[in-house]
């Protein structure tokens, strides 16, 4: 799989965005007309507050329009190629984005829409997850034998970085991923406009 593929179909799609944007080959952006420029700007940091967990309502429709107006405001194919993109996206994959705007990544891919947790009941405190852990995020003690009063293993949410290596080394297939708890934080309560693009939002 390529830097720019991605079995979640919004990555994916902020990823090809992303790299057009920044791309100085003569296949990137020429920045020569503003509705590509400020439009595709606009997109991805759209998508990067979506997989931040602070999507809105409002945004599908955001993005829409700016696929509409990069298509009719562009001034070369390469643009009008991306306004096709997103516009496709924005068809195909609605209800995808929909999930995502609630917080939820089905993809397990947008690592700020999951958690990686471990299961107690499957968890044999081998201690093979926390030694391979670069980030220091997993506490525990290893289990010996014919002793009790052991901590039990736990993932440090904010230390963890969703690398996956616990997942690879753990023997029980005890390291989970789920959808991460968003619901108790708070989401923005209304649209700002940023420094740079045309659309309000939030990131």
């Amino acid at each position: 799989m390529s830097q720019l593929e991605s079995k979640c179909p919004l990555t994916a799609t902020k990823l090809k965005l992303e790299f057009f944007y920044n791309d100085d080959s003569k296949d990137g952006m020429c920045s020569k007309c503003h509705p590509c420029k400020l439009g595709i700007y606009d997109a991805v940091k759209i998508l990067d507050a979506i997989q931040a967990g602070k999507g809105l309502d409002i945004y599908p429709a955001l993005l829409m329009r700016i696929a509409v107006d990069v298509k009719d405001g562009g001034m070369c194919k390469k643009g009008k190629d991306r306004a096709d993109l997103l516009a496709a996206f924005l068809k195909d994959f609605s209800d995808d984005l929909q999930r995502h705007i609630k917080g939820v990544c089905t993809h397990q891919v947008c690592t700020r829409l999951i958690s990686y947790e471990i299961d107690p009941a499957k968890c044999t405190m081998c201690d093979k997850c926390r030694v391979v852990c670069k980030d220091f995020a997993i506490e525990g003690q290893k289990a010996v034998s014919g002793k009790l009063g052991f901590t039990p293993y736990r993932i440090r949410q904010k230390r963890c970085t969703h690398c996956g290596e616990c997942i690879k080394v753990c023997p029980e297939g005890a390291v989970i991923i789920t959808e991460a708890a968003l619901a108790g934080e708070e989401k923005p309560a209304a649209l700002v406009k940023h420094t740079v693009g045309t659309c309000p939002l939030h990131y």
